[in-house]
């Protein structure tokens, strides 16, 4: 058996199906609103012999909504069981448009010390069809005001780890004629696996994040072990190298602050001569906190003091305040509804 339905590029369906206009409907369709948990037994506008080709060889991911809950701020998590494994997938709406943010992976195998996902370990990558179905999903429950045109890849698991899934996905999400999402809208975080990094920037589509949190490297390896690999300076000339191929494409630095980790004015300089000469955004994010982590978000006062010291030496930054954090689906809190997990975060 071949990819799955979500999965399929246009052209492959198109041939299986036997025409562009029956794969456009399925498409439509797919994209449409509420998915069910397989494929109909039939489909209005495509002849029942090419669909039943389709349902047997292409069938959907195995899935089921396992839970669904709604923050007050609007946030929605769902999650999503795949064939044995949970994932947690986020909805994020704002004014005008929505962000779903995607898990790669069920659980991560990085052990970075902020994260929740980290203390599931790794259950298993997700295949491209399973990680479209999260889209999917999400989307069908967008405002109708607010549509789903972003996606982030910082729910679960570290994309570059499973970098042949996440850019087929990548693929079937800015495929027309749906759902053509803009490339510009789809980011991918990465808590900075330099192989995969710089595979991402030479072929995938979309934006880079690199999850950085530190200024040294001693700073960064407690929080994140794999450092010792791939040091700060080696992932920050990957961006460089990056932009000298691509002008114009602007980096995206992710910068969790915790009280008295990493939130002081001598990193905020550190930080902003570290990228130096660098086109990068910096998106300050105050640490979510989950049952079993001693660390803690600092006061709002010295988040917004430390992201005036970043503008003030040329860095643009903005803070990413949380959402969804009364339902643990902040960023670094993804892990609620895994089976191993014995304890509420």
């Amino acid at each position: 058996m071949g990819p799955s339905f979500a999965a399929l590029s246009f052209d492959e369906l198109a041939a299986l199906l036997g025409s562009a206009t029956r794969a456009a409907t399925a498409r439509r369709w797919l994209y449409g609103g509420a998915l069910p948990s397989e494929l109909p037994d039939r489909l209005p506008g495509i002849q029942a012999a090419a669909w039943d080709v389709a349902r047997l060889e292409a069938p959907l991911p195995r899935w089921r909504l396992a839970a669904r809950e709604a923050a007050a701020d609007g946030t929605v998590k769902y999650a999503l069981e795949f064939s044995g494994a949970t994932v947690e997938t986020v909805l994020i709406p704002s004014r005008d448009r929505s962000t779903v943010c995607v898990s790669s992976q069920a659980g991560c195998s990085r052990a970075c010390a902020f994260c929740a996902t980290a203390t599931l370990g790794l259950l298993r990558p997700l295949d491209a069809g399973e990680i479209v179905l999260q889209y999917v999903v999400a989307s069908a429950d967008a405002p109708a005001g607010a549509p789903a045109r972003n996606v982030v890849f910082m729910g679960m698991g570290e994309p570059m780890d499973n970098l042949d899934a996440v850019l087929e996905a990548i693929a079937r999400l800015v495929e027309r004629p749906q759902p053509a999402l803009s490339p510009a809208h789809i980011t991918v975080s990465t808590s900075g696996v330099l192989p995969g990094m710089k595979r991402f920037l030479r072929a995938g589509r979309g934006r880079l994040a690199l999850s950085l949190n530190a200024t040294t490297d001693a700073q960064r390896e407690r929080l994140m072990p794999h450092n010792r690999t791939w040091p700060i300076a080696a992932l920050l000339d990957a961006l460089r190298e990056d932009q000298a191929a691509h002008p114009g494409r602007r980096s995206f630095i992710e910068y969790v602050l915790w009280a008295g980790l990493n939130d002081t004015d001598d990193d905020a300089a550190r930080l902003a001569a570290l990228l130096d000469g660098l086109d990068a955004q910096v998106n300050l994010i105050p640490h979510n906190v989950f049952h079993g982590s001693a660390l803690r978000p600092p006061a709002d006062e010295t988040v917004r003091r430390f992201q005036r010291a970043l503008l003030g030496g040329g860095v643009k930054s903005i803070v990413r305040w949380p959402r969804g954090r009364d339902i643990a689906a902040a960023c670094g809190q993804l892990a609620g509804r895994n089976p191993l997990v014995t304890e509420e975060v």
